[in-house]
């Protein structure tokens, strides 16, 4: 049992680098390259990026040096991708699952949008089928919804629930959840 303690929590503990990581990545710069992999908002030394997902398909891009400018492209972004460089359309190329902005200059801004659409996908997960919204690179919603906390809350147009102590019954250890851990109920 001990072996089993020590390597779940070996794996608990890379989480937080492997996150840690990601994150590193999701924008990069090499070789006088601002290269975004996953479209989120994060400003770094060499840009600033902002997306507006999971409401629409937006990102944009505002280098610090001049140089070019590279988006990844996933398979939920379709194939409509408009590009522009200070609101005015251009095209960028596309080189393997990048689209690359040559030669733009510092302050510049470069923005990506395509069409969003809710994707639903039938998970299961221990036995038990969910199905997940997908809008672009974000989960919106999960069904069934659970019984104390719902993370997937994402549909900016509709107001969060949020369970109160009464909602929330202990049925078993599984579902002990963090409402009756900080009220201390068994």
């Amino acid at each position: 049992m001990s072996k089993f303690r020590s390597i779940a929590g070996c794996c608990v503990g890379m989480a937080p680098v492997a996150l840690e990581i990601i994150w590193n990545r999701a924008v990069e710069f090499d070789d006088g390259m601002v290269l975004v992999n996953i479209p989120v908002d994060k400003e770094t030394e060499e840009a600033t990026v902002r997306m507006n997902y999971p409401d629409t398909g937006y990102i944009s891009i505002k280098p610090k040096q001049t140089g070019d400018v590279a988006v990844r492209v996933y398979d939920w972004m379709g194939q409509h991708l408009e590009g522009r460089i200070n609101g005015i359309a251009c095209a960028p190329s596309r080189e393997g699952n990048l689209l690359v902005f040559r030669n733009v200059t510092a302050g510049d801004v470069v923005e990506l949008e395509h069409p969003v659409e809710t994707a639903v996908v039938k998970e299961t997960v221990r036995g038990e089928q969910y199905s997940v919204s997908w809008r672009g690179c974000d989960v919106v919603d999960i069904v069934p919804r659970g019984e104390h906390l719902r993370l997937y809350q994402r549909d900016l147009q509709i107001p969060k629930y949020y369970p109160s102590a009464d909602d929330v019954h202990f049925t078993g250890a599984a579902n002990y959840g963090p409402t009756q851990q900080a009220q201390g109920k068994k």
